[in-house]
C-alpha cells in the first residue's frame, strides 16, 4: 500500500514538474524562515561568557617626598687665652618626612537577590554594584537560564511577578543583549537611571515580548 502511494506521488510529481518546484522552494523558505525567526536551535545550545566584577577604582594620596634637614653645628669662635667657650652655640634639627599613603575603595553592593523562573527556568545571583567612581552594573553571578532568540536584559517598572507578560509594561530600561544563558556577567546601568523607579530586572525576549526570567530590586544602599 505503502509502495503504491509512493509510486502515485512520484507520479504527480512527474506530471506538474512546476508546482512541485514551487511547493519544495516554498518549503524550504518556510524552514528557514522558522531557523531564522524562532531559532528553535537555541533551546539545545548553551552559551557561556565568564566575566570578571569590574575593577574598583584605586585613588592614590601622595604626600609631597620625604626630607630630612640636617644637622647644623655653629662653626667654632676664636677664643683668646683663659676665656670662657660655654656658650658656643650647637643647634641641632631633627629630620623630618612624610610617607606615601594609598587609599582603595571596594565597590558597593547596593541589591543581592536571586533569580526566578518566570517563563523558562532560570537561576542565578543578581547583584546591583556601584564602584568608586559612580558607575553602576547588573551582575549575574551563576546564572543558568533557558537560551532563546533575541534576549535582552531590563530594568522593569513591574515587581517581580508570574506575570511574563508585564515586565515590558511601562518605561523600562533595556541594558543591552544578554551575552550568554550561563556565567557570570556585568550590565552598565546608565548613569540617569533612578533605580528607586524599578521593582525588578529581568531577562526578556524582545521578537516575541515574553520575560524568560526575573530578579526583584531590593536596595539597600
Amino acid at each position: 500500500m505503502k509502495t503504491r502511494k509512493v509510486t502515485d506521488m512520484w507520479k504527480w510529481i512527474g506530471s506538474h514538474r512546476g508546482l512541485a518546484a514551487s511547493i519544495g522552494v516554498a518549503g524550504i523558505a518556510l524552514a528557514v524562515f522558522a531557523l531564522v525567526w524562532f531559532e528553535p536551535q537555541k533551546l539545545f545550545i548553551d552559551e557561556r561568557v565568564d566575566e570578571a566584577l569590574p575593577a574598583a577604582a584605586t585613588t592614590a594620596a601622595t604626600t609631597a617626598p620625604p626630607t630630612t634637614v640636617p644637622t647644623t653645628t655653629a662653626p667654632p669662635v676664636a677664643t683668646t687665652a683663659g676665656e670662657d667657650t660655654s656658650t658656643t652655640p650647637t643647634t641641632t634639627v631633627a629630620p623630618t618626612a612624610t610617607e606615601a599613603t594609598t587609599t582603595t575603595a571596594g565597590p558597593v553592593t547596593l541589591s543581592d537577590t536571586e533569580m526566578v523562573s518566570v517563563g523558562r527556568n532560570g537561576t542565578g545571583r543578581v547583584l546591583f554594584v556601584e564602584l568608586p567612581d559612580g558607575s553602576r552594573f547588573v551582575r549575574f553571578e551563576d546564572l543558568d537560564v533557558t537560551n532563546g532568540p533575541d534576549l535582552v536584559v531590563i530594568l522593569s517598572p513591574s515587581p517581580l511577578v508570574d506575570d511574563r507578560d508585564a515586565y515590558d509594561d511601562g518605561d523600562f530600561v533595556s541594558l543591552g543583549e544578554l551575552k550568554g544563558n550561563q556565567g557570570n556577567q556585568n550590565y552598565e546601568i546608565p548613569p540617569e537611571v533612578d533605580l528607586t523607579e524599578f521593582g525588578s530586572v529581568a531577562i526578556w525576549c524582545r521578537r516575541f515580548n515574553y520575560t524568560f526570567t526575573a530578579a526583584p530590586i531590593e536596595l539597600t544602599a
